[in-house]
């Protein structure tokens, strides 16, 4: 996946989220559509970390932990690749 292909997901799904659209053609919106974009990266880097920072789990709990950390990628639309099943 590339980086707009991974753009457009995430960008559908917020757009979905927020029953919005986006008139594409001023100055500004490119802009505001990356914005968007970081802002939700940002948003998933945050629960990744939350995920990786608990220490209440075993290390055989660590499985659990990557399957928690690509669950965040499928909520946000890109979901975990072709070496992860849904």
């Amino acid at each position: 996946m590339d980086q707009l292909e991974f753009n457009t997901y995430i960008l559908a799904r917020v757009l979905a989220e927020a029953g919005a659209a986006i008139v594409v053609g001023g100055g500004d919106s490119r802009q505001i559509v990356e914005d968007m974009v970081h802002d939700r990266c940002c948003r998933a880097l945050w629960e990744i970390r939350k995920v990786l920072d608990d220490d209440s789990l075993s290390d055989p709990a660590c499985f659990g932990k990557i399957e928690d950390i690509l669950s965040v990628l499928e909520t946000l639309g890109p979901g975990g690749g072709s070496r992860h099943d849904a």
